[in-house]
């Protein structure tokens, strides 16, 4: 029934009942009213720039055992996404290990999507603190933007157990197997024997090679970079972001000799990604890595004016960074290990 119809019968049905009950009809209708045109002007919604959602698998978890953090960025296709690289601590956790997934697209918007590996050696329920992000729209300023905190149940090993201290029987004795090491060793030396007079035979009759001298190893280029970038005084001089520029591209270099890593063509947030699936480089390397260059971003990119103690730290870093990843000689039992 149009609205029309439906107020011409309530104002004939009005007459025929007393006065009283004429006043709540009225109000009905003006109630009526004002729903209809809250109904034909309804409220556009419009999405923000950007949202973050934040989620764990598993919720619960016993001591020790890790626990992967997943945050998901959507952002609109103009907007500008600066996602802060973590490592170390997030908040009680330690990250033990940090990815990237594939960037996709859904509805028009720019979905970024990192992964963490979390540990914690405390029982009882945990917060995973709120990701932040800043961002830019076009002609605009910075912006903040925070998802919400993520809670975590840790449990202890004991607590599952509902007989901690029972005392269980012995297994019944199994048979002991034939031994073939001897037979294994017998057969090892007459292999070692017979290697050993083919490589004396290679030796005594190989041709003679001219010496050919091996390049200098990575890491020596590196540290006599680094000396040298000392020895320039750019702090001094107040060129502070040549200085950060310099240090990162020493890195950067030297992760594409030792390591065959196209480091001065990516962007940091590419680089960490290929490093994080990069099994020579152990998770305190990375972290190391990740806290300089995030630093040195900073000051190249957002401007930012560190401290004498700052420049300090990151020469530290990226010489400490350089010291421990470099590949190590081979001590005698790995020698024999890799023998064997």
């Amino acid at each position: 029934m149009k609205l029309s119809g439906l107020l011409g019968h309530l104002v004939c049905a009005q007459r025929a009942v007393p006065l009283r009950w004429r006043h709540r009809t009225v109000a009905a209708v003006a109630l009526l009213f004002a729903t209809s045109a809250f109904a034909a002007d309804p409220v556009a919604t419009v999405a923000a720039p950007v949202s973050i959602r934040a989620w764990v698998e598993p919720k619960e978890v016993t001591i020790g055992d890790p626990v992967r953090y997943t945050v998901e960025v959507s952002a609109a296709a103009d907007t500008e996404v600066l996602i802060p690289v973590l490592s170390g601590t997030l908040g009680p956790f330690t990250i033990t290990d940090f990815g990237e997934q594939p960037t996709r697209k859904e509805g028009g918007r720019v979905i970024v999507t990192r992964w963490y590996t979390l540990s914690i050696f405390e029982t009882g329920d945990h917060l995973v603190p709120a990701p932040k992000v800043q961002y830019r729209t076009p002609g605009e300023d910075l912006h903040d933007a925070e998802g919400e905190e993520t809670l975590v149940g840790v449990t202890s090993l004991l607590a599952q157990d509902k007989n901690p201290a029972d005392i269980r029987d012995i297994k019944p004795p199994e048979e002991v197997p034939f031994d073939w090491r001897p037979y294994g060793v017998a057969a090892g030396a007459v292999v070692a024997v017979g290697l050993l007079g083919v490589g004396f035979f290679y030796l005594l009759n190989r041709p003679r090679r001219q010496r050919i001298i091996p390049p200098r190893p990575a890491h020596e280029t590196a540290l006599a970079a680094l000396n040298r970038l000392r020895t320039q005084r750019l702090i001094e001089a107040g060129k502070v972001e040549a200085y950060y520029v310099e240090l990162s591209s020493i890195v950067r270099r030297y992760l594409e000799d030792g390591f065959h890593l196209r480091a001065p063509e990516m962007t940091t947030e590419e680089f960490l990604t290929t490093v994080a699936s990069d099994a020579r480089l152990i998770a305190p390397h990375r972290r190391l890595l990740g806290e300089f260059l995030s630093q040195a971003d900073l000051v190249k990119f957002a401007r930012l004016l560190p401290t004498l103690n700052d420049t300090e730290a990151a020469y530290d870093a990226a010489r400490r960074f350089v010291e421990e990843s470099r590949p190590r000689p081979l001590t005698l039992p790995e020698v024999h290990d890799a023998a064997a």
